[in-house]
């Protein structure tokens, strides 16, 4: 029996450890010299014994050279008065009645503490509990969670934003409810699905809705559970993993961050190296072609990085299906806060509309924290229900940081930030196309000292040079401003950002997207790795390329001034009148800076919110009931 097997090991164990501390005891003990009781007494005589230590009639003596010498008293020897003659210190110990037990307990007490530890030590290794599957040396066995009774109670009702995606899934989905349906025909259902996009997007949830709508176990574990220091401790996992999943077929195997065990070879082991990771890897690979599909075992992976991952595992018959998860666009968003806003008291006006559209680029998860900082400002505030202004606070604390409400800014200083952020939103209205103007604030946040914000109508996939262009001048408007109103002397460093990204924006438009007619169709430049920030780069070129591509953006982004100065130049008073009523409120929307404009007849060619998907929605529900 497995039992009795430890037990002997242990029982082993024990014995050689206490059999070491003896021996080590044993040899690191001073010996003493057994010399006859007249041989101590000349000693003394001599002036050679320089003290001794008498306890249970034991004489124990130290010369004058450092010999320890070692001699028995029969009762009733007087031989201390003799000793202390001869100026021998002499020590006399009371003879102590404690038991065997306590002889026993001083002894051996630290060789049974030491056991403790060493027995706790492994136990920890081994993955703790005592016996079975978490017993000791059990280091091979998996980490897995194994949802049976409790299987994950979200469904696809819960995941918002990914209309495409829920029906790419449903078919596993039906697979999992009935499988000979499918093997009727044939075919063959795939045997991985790997889920990949940007982290916050949904992959995780989506694999749960996946296994709560199919009514199957849920094996989750993550990629990082599989690397162990250990050689062949990962491996072993994966087959344990696999083993457990056989047992309760049909079910559903979740690797979350499978990059971390699903690296490619050839890119991290240069050489052919055989590290654990490259074993884990191999024996998943193994595993994944091992198991029949008519089992009724579907592996589910999620990754943020499918570029560095094996070019074995997304072949077909192993991860045969691979699911991109996109960022949710405006109406995704609006779905998603609809989602997120069913457990939250919201105010009537809530509009989340608005909401999905201040919140570009924002994930499933980005926007759930939204409504949480949302909910956590409105009960500071002693609130009953969540306002807009406790959902638009928390947009401007996730994106800009907190306010600086004890920053101390001059009215010189306010003035010149008011000027630049009027700027940037008069561009916002007169430039063709531009995204809807939502607020300006001269309120400190985080690193800014105050914001302009737009609302986009919809989400863009593709831009033409049109677009760019009035981005540009969009950018451009802060520092256009304070030239005019301050002269050249009076810019500031506040257009420190604007700057870098209109000179990024140009570049991008010259070397990659080849906007410009006289550096032609030529791509210099590329974006190495979408999930790692988009950092991009370069390829060789002449100077002389290079030196036509400096020259074109430095055009482009000079046309792109001049507009924005035009535009500036052309409504100094309305601007004024604007600035007036910002350095009075501190923020104003869109409508009051409009109304401002239209008090000097300046007609505005964006307004504030052109379409309203709701209204649309709406409208299609009226045509079906009709």
């Amino acid at each position: 029996m497995q039992w009795m097997k430890n037990l002997f090991i242990w029982i082993l164990i024990i014995g050689f450890m206490i059999l070491a501390f003896n021996v080590f005891s044993s040899s690191n003990r001073e010996s003493a010299v057994k010399t006859p009781i007249n041989t101590i007494l000349e000693l003394a005589e001599e002036g050679k014994l320089k003290e001794v230590k008498i306890k249970d009639n034991t004489l124990v003596g130290i010369t004058t050279e450092g010999q320890k010498v070692e001699t028995g008293l029969p009762p009733g020897t007087d031989i201390v008065g003799k000793l202390m003659e001869k100026g021998v210190r002499v020590e006399v110990a009371v003879q102590e009645h404690g038991g065997w037990w306590l002889t026993f307990l001083i002894s051996w007490l630290p060789i049974l503490l030491f056991i403790g530890i060493w027995i706790y030590m492994m136990r920890q290794v081994s993955g703790g509990g005592g016996g079975g599957a978490r017993g000791a040396f059990s280091f091979g066995k998996s980490r897995a969670k194994v949802y049976i009774d409790e299987k994950p109670k979200v469904t696809l009702n819960d995941v918002a934003g990914m209309d495409e995606v829920k029906e790419e899934v449903k078919e596993i989905i039906e697979y999992l409810k009935d499988p000979v349906r499918f093997q009727r025909l044939g075919g063959r259902p795939p045997k991985g699905v790997l889920l990949y996009g940007e982290p916050g997007v949904g992959k995780t949830l989506l694999a749960k809705a996946i296994a709560g709508e199919a009514h199957v176990p849920f094996i989750s574990v993550s990629g990082s559970d599989f690397v162990e220091m250990f050689v062949g401790v990962g491996a072993a996992r994966v087959r344990d993993l696999f083993e457990t999943a056989k047992k309760h077929a049909p079910c559903i195997i979740f690797i979350d961050e499978i990059d971390a065990v699903g690296r490619s070879r050839g890119a991290f082991n240069i050489g052919g190296g055989h590290d654990e990771r490259e074993q884990t890897l191999n024996q998943l690979l193994v595993e994944m072609d091992g198991f029949d599909t008519s089992e009724g075992i579907i592996v589910i992976a999620a990754t943020n990085r499918p570029d560095i991952l094996d070019p074995a595992l997304l072949r077909p018959g192993r991860f045969d299906r691979q699911i991109f998860i996109p960022k949710p666009d405006v109406k995704g968003r609006y779905e998603i806060l609809k989602v997120h806003a069913k457990n939250k008291k919201l105010a009537p006006n809530v509009d989340l509309e608005i909401v999905a559209r201040a919140t570009p680029g924002f994930n499933g998860a980005d926007l759930e924290n939204v409504l949480n900082e949302a909910a956590l400002l409105a009960a500071r505030k002693g609130k009953d229900a969540i306002e807009m202004e406790d959902i638009e606070e928390a947009i401007d604390r996730i994106t800009m940081g907190l306010e600086r409400k004890g920053m101390v800014i001059s009215p010189k200083e306010k003035e010149k930030i008011a000027y630049h952020e009027a700027g940037h939103a008069i561009m916002s209205l007169m430039v063709p196309g531009s995204d809807a103007l939502h607020k300006v604030s001269i309120i400190p946040r985080g690193m800014a000292l105050g914001v302009t914000q737009q609302l986009p109508i919809d989400d863009k996939h593709m831009y033409d040079k049109q677009d760019l262009m009035g981005r540009l001048v969009v950018l451009f408007g802060g520092r256009v401003a304070e030239e005019i109103f301050y002269g050249k002397d009076g810019i500031t460093t506040g257009a420190e950002n604007d700057l870098q990204r209109a000179t990024e924006l140009a570049y991008r438009m010259v070397s990659m997207w080849g906007m410009s007619e006289s550096v032609g169709p030529v791509a210099v430049r590329r974006v190495a790795n979408p999930f790692l920030g988009g950092m991009t780069t370069s390829i060789d070129i002449s100077e002389e390329l290079r030196r036509s591509i400096d020259e074109e953006v430095r055009k482009i982004l000079t046309e792109a001034y001049e507009t924005a100065k035009t535009i500036v130049e052309s409504y100094k008073e309305p601007l004024k009148a604007v600035v007036k009523k910002l350095l009075e409120k501190e923020t104003i929307s869109c409508e009051e800076f409009i109304e401002v404009l239209r008090l000097y007849g300046v007609e505005v060619k964006n307004e504030c919110k052109k379409e309203e998907f709701k209204k649309e929605e709406s409208k299609q529900e009226e045509k079906i009931t009709v």
